[in-house]
């Protein structure tokens, strides 16, 4: 292909003749909804478990086992193949995310029967986390919102995940997430590496003041700051505490709200939206459906 060509986003249009003529290639999904090659959001208010979740998708697929009755590895299976997953923690130091590590396998990797020095050999082999707190920063938004060379290394370092996982995605630029045209320009970045790279990339985001206070928490814009983000992305998953309105809907009991967490996917463009997931807490924090906690 001519440079003059790569430069050209007319130059190659669709071929429609082709595509009516042969069927087309299944959907790669990499969570349910959440294809390869595209960006998603994780979206809640601070200290819900969002950095747990984070990292129990990201073990639950680099070792393959189901995760909440199907968000991870499919619905009561264990079929899944384990997958390369990279996780960028901003916030996080490494003695924390060792700890997790350990929560983690002693109460989700337990529950699904697989053998402990086998778990641990397939997150050697395909888990990659880089907890960032106290470092510099990795910015990804130019002073005029353009591509950085800090992208450019996280890029690289992505290239063969099928998961990526930027925590929180705050901590990876300096605009003012009311700025429509830096959010944009971010999410077209951020959907570039996702393109270059074939992996599904979830960021990590907080939920508005009011979407707490209005009770919408579990909704497409609960998100902080423009929604020219929420707007650029093809799957959200939003995690938000109980009301006492919900309580009320899923029997939740006043005095154990604090336990409990709703998981909602209010956006997912390539896939039916599921019902309100309800989680709870169990031992050590770790995240699992109140059905199994019961």
């Amino acid at each position: 292909m001519s440079e003059q060509a790569l430069k050209n986003p007319f130059s190659s249009p669709l071929n429609i003749a082709h595509m009516l003529r042969n069927p087309p290639p299944p959907l790669d999904h990499v969570l349910p909804g959440l294809l390869a090659a595209t960006v998603g959001l994780v979206v809640g208010p601070g200290a819900v478990s969002k950095t747990m979740l984070a990292l129990q998708m990201a073990i639950a697929m680099a070792t393959g086992t189901p995760l909440l009755g199907g968000l991870v590895g499919g619905a009561g299976s264990r079929s899944a193949a384990p997958a390369r997953v990279v996780l960028v923690l901003a916030e996080e130091f490494a003695h924390v995310v060792w700890h997790r590590l350990h929560a983690i396998a002693s109460v989700q990797l337990a529950a699904t029967g697989i053998d402990p020095d086998h778990a641990a050999e397939l997150l050697n082999q395909n888990l990659v986390i880089h907890a960032l707190a106290g470092q510099e920063q990795v910015n990804l938004l130019g002073e005029c919102w353009e591509k950085t060379p800090a992208g450019e290394m996280l890029r690289r370092a992505c290239e063969g995940a099928r998961l990526v996982i930027l925590d929180p995605i705050r901590d990876f630029h300096n605009a003012d997430e009311n700025n429509a045209t830096a959010m944009k320009s971010l999410a077209r970045h951020i959907g570039s590496y996702a393109c270059s790279t074939h992996a599904a990339w979830l960021l990590v985001h907080h939920t508005s003041r009011a979407a707490a206070l209005q009770d919408y928490g579990g909704s497409a814009d609960a998100a902080r700051g423009s929604t020219a983000l929420t707007n650029a992305v093809r799957w959200q998953l939003n995690l938000s505490r109980p009301t006492r309105v919900t309580a009320k809907q899923f029997g939740l009991a006043k005095e154990q709200l604090h336990r409990h967490v709703l998981l909602d996917i209010p956006k997912a463009n390539y896939f039916a939206t599921t019902d309100t997931l309800v989680l709870t807490r169990g031992p050590h924090g770790v995240l699992m459906l109140a059905e199994d906690a019961a």
